[in-house]
């Protein structure tokens, strides 16, 4: 019985030492569970919970905490409506932090209040370089899109946004889109 308890206790040690030095590799990422939470949840107040947990997510995915406190300084700056002042902000964090796609999609945002259509969707391919699963990202490109008048672009947008989040606020669009699709075709 003390030969099968150490040979026992000799596994779970091996399997805690790779769940802990892989987790996320072996086992999935804590943002993979929440995409896949979002994708399957029942009904859209439990989707928001899991859209609000993503962007929780995003918004803190630097690991400099100096860099965190200048992304709430944007974020706060952007509700303020210092869009000039804001962008800086996200600029630079985008070259001290070229591995986190929430400052590219922040720069996206402004340059689309902007008006700068181009530049938005220059920053949101970046940003979905970098996490190609970014519903807000892919959802601002179906706007631009739609802005631009190419609705078939647009559609294609918001349907991959759907793929990804199923109760998006942009998905009622999709009528919309399919009838300026057909009337543009007329």
């Amino acid at each position: 019985m003390n030969r099968n308890y150490t040979y026992s206790m000799k596994i779970l040690t091996f399997i805690l030492i790779i769940y802990f030095s892989l987790g996320s590799k072996v086992f999935g990422s804590e943002l993979d569970t929440l995409f896949i939470n979002l994708k399957n949840a029942q009904d859209p107040i439990i989707a928001k919970e899991f859209e609000n947990q993503i962007w929780k997510f995003w918004i803190n995915d630097s690991p400099k905490e100096n860099n965190r406190l200048k992304m709430k300084k944007g974020i706060s700056l952007m509700r303020k409506g210092k869009l000039d002042e804001a962008l800086k902000i996200f600029t630079t964090l985008s070259i001290l932090d070229p591995g986190w796609a929430e400052p590219l999609n922040k720069m996206a945002t402004i340059r689309y209040l902007q008006g700068d259509f181009y530049g938005s969707a220059r920053d949101i391919q970046f940003t979905l370089k970098l996490e190609p699963r970014h519903f807000g990202a892919i959802a601002g490109l179906a706007q631009i899109n739609l802005a631009l008048g190419k609705y078939k672009d647009s559609l294609r947008n918001l349907d991959y946004a759907i793929s990804i989040y199923p109760y998006i606020g942009m998905r009622n669009l999709r009528s919309t889109l399919l009838n300026l699709i057909e009337n543009s075709e007329i």
